[in-house]
């Protein structure tokens, strides 16, 4: 009896670790990934920047199936001089809407579609509302350390994993 309760306390925490992965082939996403690029085509033909041709921000795929990622323009902004977060001052509706439109976040799920190179970020929670509650399919690639999410002819999210 001493035999069978060692072993199932020993196989409990591995049927855990297995049933909080993500689906198959999630694995590979799973970590934290620097953003490099973040480019969208407009109608022109030519790629634009809304975060600059540098931005900074991460993408993270942990191993429970939870995503978030955060985005911010660089340069930064300057602070506003008339916002104090701590003072519970905010800033001015000219500076709320700079600082939206320099930033972006969400948080959720995400689940994998191998086959079809799919990412798919179930959104719980987000900066922009009409993301809330809805699900970002994006396709991927996926070589060694870089990731590129988009359809790469009219948006690309370049991203270089951290080590």
């Amino acid at each position: 009896m001493e035999m069978i309760h060692a072993l199932c306390c020993l196989l409990l925490p591995v049927t855990l670790a297995f049933a909080q992965r993500p689906t198959v082939g999630g694995h590979a996403l799973t970590g934290t990934w620097r953003v490099v690029e973040f480019a969208d085509l407009d109608k022109d033909g030519k790629w634009q920047y809304r975060f600059g041709e540098h931005p900074r921000g991460y993408f993270v795929y942990d191993a429970t199936g939870h995503v978030h990622i955060q985005i911010m323009k660089v340069p930064a902004l300057a602070p506003f001089p008339e916002a104090n977060i701590v003072g519970d001052r905010p800033p001015s509706a000219e500076h709320a809407l700079a600082a939206y439109s320099a930033y972006v976040a969400y948080f959720g799920t995400y689940t994998v579609d191998a086959e079809k190179h799919v990412v798919t970020h179930h959104v719980e929670g987000s900066l922009a509302p009409e993301f809330t509650d809805t699900d970002q399919p994006r396709p991927f690639k996926l070589e060694g350390d870089r990731l590129e999410i988009g359809d790469g002819k009219t948006w690309r999210r370049v991203l270089e994993r951290v080590r």
